[in-house]
């Protein structure tokens, strides 16, 4: 009987320790739970920060252009004829000598060209009979000179319709120098008129950049100053030149004032005729705070930087101009004696704390 006794009791003394060292486990548990919160609360961002610059910023206006080639040559036919046959096509590439056009004498040019020439051998014999008639004194001195008169009207009026092309069956009108045929004016079988243009011949050593320039910014674009073209789907391909011509008046199928550029084709390989590019224009210069390309980050509030005080990140909403040499300028409620964060931004937020860290 004691024996059970003791064992009941040795029982609870067990549960007992059980039970108090579940409570004491607990409740260190409980207690350092807000210690690791405390911990959490003192976690700090690995940053480079830098200062803020200022630096002398171009001010660019972005226009948008065609290329075309240099200056357009018309081509024309000095006799009138007939346009028998169109060797090119618009916008084929021909070299200086190619064949353009093969145009034959015209049937009325060619039918005054034979008259003319009867004329003449008729008058030079009529002058020989009258030399013979004179010698033999059966003609007077005023009917030679009339003969002879005669003989040199008619070799005039031949020499005009040589002029004119009756003398000639075909001939091929040439290109005068390197370029790119930009418009054929006549159709295979027209007659055509002495002087009449055929087709429109560019030069293409210098191509010519046509921009569009909205009329309330014309004022800041003058001849001279400098552009940066580049091309459309590839904006690594760039040119530097300048304005050469700024004109005054709105062209009727733009409505945008046009400005010209000329870019030699040896410095700019990749301009082909009829291709689209982007202009950026430099109208001027100011002081603009700056800051490296990693600085600046955009959400759907637009773009910011982070500006550190006292060991605490802060967001300030800028807004940014046009990247140059990796420098973006950036205007706001900046405070010019604070550094920005340049590294680590990403992960920032309103109010975290920040550390310094070698970047």
């Amino acid at each position: 009987m004691r024996t059970r006794y003791l064992n009941r009791k040795r029982v609870a003394a067990a549960i007992l320790v059980v039970v108090v060292g579940t409570w004491l486990l607990f409740f260190r548990s409980g207690k350092a739970q807000p210690a690791a919160g405390g911990a959490a609360s003192t976690v700090s961002a690995l940053v480079k920060t830098a200062p803020v610059q200022q630096l002398n910023v171009s001010d660019v206006l972005t226009a948008f252009g065609d290329v075309m080639p240099g200056l357009e040559v018309a081509i024309s036919f000095p006799r009138a004829g007939q346009v028998s046959r169109l060797l090119v096509i618009p916008g084929q590439r021909v070299s200086r000598g190619t064949g353009l056009a093969t145009l034959t004498s015209d049937p009325t040019a060619r039918l005054a060209y034979t008259q003319a020439m009867s004329a003449v051998g008729f008058a030079q014999r009529e002058l020989q009979r009258n030399e013979d008639l004179f010698a033999l004194q059966l003609a007077t001195k005023s009917q030679v000179d009339a003969a002879s008169r005669s003989l040199h009207d008619a070799q005039a009026m031949l020499a005009a319709q040589m002029q004119v092309g009756g003398a000639i069956g075909s001939a091929t009108v040439t290109a005068p120098f390197d370029g790119v045929v930009t418009t054929v004016a006549v159709a295979q079988g027209d007659r055509i008129m002495p002087g009449a243009v055929i087709l429109q011949l560019g030069h293409i050593d210098v191509l010519r950049v046509r921009l569009g320039i909205e009329p309330v910014d014309s004022h800041l674009v003058r001849v001279g100053i400098p552009v940066t073209l580049k091309v459309l789907d590839d904006s690594t391909k760039s040119v530097s030149v300048s304005i050469s011509e700024s004109q005054g008046l709105v062209n009727p199928r733009t409505q945008l004032i046009d400005a010209v550029a000329m870019v030699p084709a040896t410095s700019a390989s990749f301009l082909v005729p009829g291709m689209h590019v982007r202009a950026e224009i430099k109208v001027g210069q100011h002081l603009s705070m700056v800051a490296p390309r990693a600085a600046v980050l955009t959400d759907a509030a637009g773009a910011y930087v982070f500006q550190v005080s006292g060991g605490i990140a802060h967001r300030v909403n800028v807004v940014q101009g046009p990247e140059s040499q990796g420098m973006i300028p950036i205007s706001g409620p900046l405070d010019a004696k604070l550094p920005i964060v340049v590294l680590g931004n990403y992960e920032l937020q309103e109010g975290m704390s920040v550390r310094e860290g070698a970047g």
